[in-house]
């Protein structure tokens, strides 16, 4: 089960991630991009996703992810992030952080790997 204070933990170990607020609410930001932040709804984040990823991700999970009302149409997505593995949020987390960032800085992610 992951908590949003170790969901935190795990955004803010990515490279260059830093936390700033938005609307109320923290947002992990690469370089002013936002690529996760909590929702305003019980223990939910939201992720960024390209939509076939989201497609995959919904065919696998489907009751996890849920495309936000506003946003879904360009990746946004509420994610229940406590009924998932912390292995899986920590891979979610990386995948909506490279889509943020520029392929440059994915090496850095790498080399942590």
């Amino acid at each position: 089960m992951v908590t949003l204070d170790r969901f935190r933990e795990l955004a803010m170990q990515l490279p260059q991630a830093e936390e700033v607020d938005h609307f109320g609410t923290p947002s992990f930001r690469v370089r002013g991009k936002i690529f996760a932040q909590f929702s305003r709804r019980d223990d939910r984040v939201i992720l960024k996703f390209s939509l076939d990823e989201l497609d995959v991700l919904r065919m696998s999970a489907d009751d996890l992810f849920e495309p936000d009302p506003s946003w879904g149409k360009h990746g946004w997505t509420h994610v229940r992030i406590a009924g998932m593995e912390e292995a899986w949020v920590h891979q979610l987390l990386r995948d909506a952080w490279r889509h943020v960032t520029p392929k440059k800085l994915h090496v850095a992610l790498e080399s942590e790997t």
